[in-house]
């Protein structure tokens, strides 16, 4: 019972691409609501199958599935401060205000800050602007999107003035 308590208290870490402090990311409360659920405490990982949606007051997060990986040294007993990777799967869709994401696969790593987005087409949509690539890496501490072609496919984009991106960020 305590690894699940530890797991749902981790899952207050849930980070994808947003622009809250990491003070108020830890005092928001996140509702997780799937078909199933697996802990593996021998993996130290945690997964949510099946209509997976992530709800907190500032993002909604849909996928096929969740999977929340925990580092394994036992130094940091904080599970919020515990949480090494978080990889979303299948439909992945991300919402946050006006901003919206797209992928078949999310994968943030918390220590670095790192979004990386793949799949057929994943897309970043403000408003009615967007870039969409082959893949697409978020670097929440450095402010910087990095949107990268296969050579078959290249980086598409449209910059709509109305919707004022460079001011909502």
């Amino acid at each position: 019972m305590p690894f699940f308590i530890f797991c749902f208290t981790g899952l207050l870490q849930i980070k994808i691409a947003h622009s809250q402090t990491q003070n108020t990311f830890k005092e928001a409360p996140i509702r997780v609501e799937s078909d199933k659920m697996i802990a593996q405490k021998d993996t130290s990982m945690i997964e949510f199958i099946g209509n997976v949606k992530v709800t907190r007051a500032d993002f909604i997060v849909f996928a096929d599935s969740i999977q929340i990986y925990f580092m394994n040294d036992n130094k940091n007993k904080d599970a919020q401060n515990n949480i090494k990777e978080i990889i979303s799967t299948g439909n992945v869709k991300y919402i946050a205000g006006e901003r919206k994401a797209f992928a078949d696969k999310a994968v943030y790593t918390t220590k670095e800050g790192i979004l990386v987005l793949t799949g057929k087409s994943p897309k970043l949509i403000t408003g009615s602007s967007f870039v969409t690539g082959t893949k697409i890496t978020l670097f929440r501490n450095q402010d910087k999107v990095l949107v990268e072609s296969d050579g078959k496919k290249r980086v598409e984009a449209l910059f709509n003035p109305e919707d004022n991106i460079t001011e909502k960020q």
